[in-house]
């Protein structure tokens, strides 16, 4: 379910007057549509009286906007909920079209409307049977408006997100001190181990390239975000000499799912930072995989000291949280706790999808 906007009076205020000149810019266009189709009919038409009569029925719907508004963002036409939304949605337009009505049959003598009777209910009554249906997909235009302009709203906020993540991604790895310990690790290692100096000194090259790539791609496949892993930790191996071990558990048969460019990075960063770096003995990532049914389940594990009680959640998980919330809405799950046998389990679970 989409979380309410709040926003502050002049948000409010400048909201209304848009919605108020939409709807004053539709009266305006329907009136000259009626002036205009009674000149040609032969039956002319006051321009005064055609907008006199659409402003009235445009400002009523542009009091009723907000209310659409808000039912649509307490309930959104998405999944898993979409019918019980347009349930609520089909109850909705057919009261506002009522509302609508109901007080257009009451400016309907002073305007000079057509179809008017000497009675309001009869008036009603009349609009009722001719227009109702007619009012009735204007309430659904509102909504549709809404989820497209929350549609857009989320597109740029993904954007924003990736190269979010992605800047977060190059501070990490080209900061000066991990360049530094790279490089430092491999210089000692030309000294020890020529082949161990030249498979660090590619998978740096492999993690910077990948950390420099210019793709705005959301989502990759496991294969290649794992691909950019098996880099990252190998310099880390390294660094931390023997204190360091790391394993993967994941099945061929979902490397081909889709997962969120740098989903996992941040994860394990998070806990060589947190959970190994801070003790002196020898520690262990592990990262797995598997298909659960329509879901793909993601785990990061490490035998760290684990999360100390009532811990604020770090910029790097809160960032992964609003993501997943972006991308997938409540179509997804993401957990983090300290596993009983002490370190912290970073758990993701995401819809299952491939790229065809």
């Amino acid at each position: 379910m989409a979380t309410p906007v709040v926003e502050n009076g002049s948000g409010l205020g400048r909201r209304g007057a848009a919605i108020l000149g939409v709807w004053t810019l539709v009266a305006m266009l329907l009136a000259g549509q009626a002036w205009f189709a009674g000149q040609v009919r032969g039956e002319p038409l006051a321009w005064a009286r055609a907008s006199a009569i659409w402003l009235v029925w445009a400002a009523v719907w542009a009091a009723l906007t907000p209310i659409a508004l808000r039912l649509e963002t307490r309930f959104p036409l998405q999944r898993p909920h979409i019918l019980a939304a347009l349930a609520v949605h089909g109850v909705a337009s057919a009261t506002c079209a009522l509302v609508n009505l109901a007080l257009f049959a009451l400016a309907a003598p002073v305007i000079g409307a057509t179809q008017v009777e000497s009675t309001w209910l009869g008036t009603f009554s009349r609009l009722l049977g001719t227009t109702f249906l007619l009012n009735l997909p204007v309430y659904w235009l509102i909504v549709a408006a809404a989820h497209v302009e929350r549609l857009v709203r989320r597109r740029l906020r993904l954007e924003a997100q990736l190269a979010d993540a992605r800047l977060q991604t190059l501070r990490t790895q080209l900061q000066p001190h991990f360049l530094f310990n790279a490089l430092n690790t491999v210089s000692v290692l030309m000294h020890e181990d020529v082949d161990a100096a030249d498979r660090i000194l590619l998978q740096l090259s492999a993690l910077l390239r990948r950390s420099l790539d210019s793709t705005e791609a959301h989502e990759v496949t496991l294969g290649e975000e794992i691909g950019f892993l098996e880099s990252y930790l190998e310099i880390e191996q390294a660094r931390f000499g023997g204190r360091l071990s790391f394993r993967f558990l994941i099945p061929d048969g979902v490397l081909e799912a889709r997962v969120p460019n740098l989903l996992l990075q941040p994860l394990i960063e998070n806990a060589l930072r947190h959970g190994l770096a801070t003790r002196a003995g020898p520690g262990k990532v592990e990262i797995r995989a598997d298909r659960h049914g329509d879901s793909l389940l993601l785990c990061v594990v490490d035998d760290g000291r684990g999360l100390p009680p009532a811990a604020t959640e770090r910029v790097g998980l809160a960032n992964t949280r609003e993501r997943l919330r972006l991308l997938y809405a409540d179509r997804q799950r993401f957990d983090v706790r300290n596993s009983d046998d002490g370190g912290v389990i970073a758990e993701i679970e995401l819809p299952w999808r491939t790229a065809t």
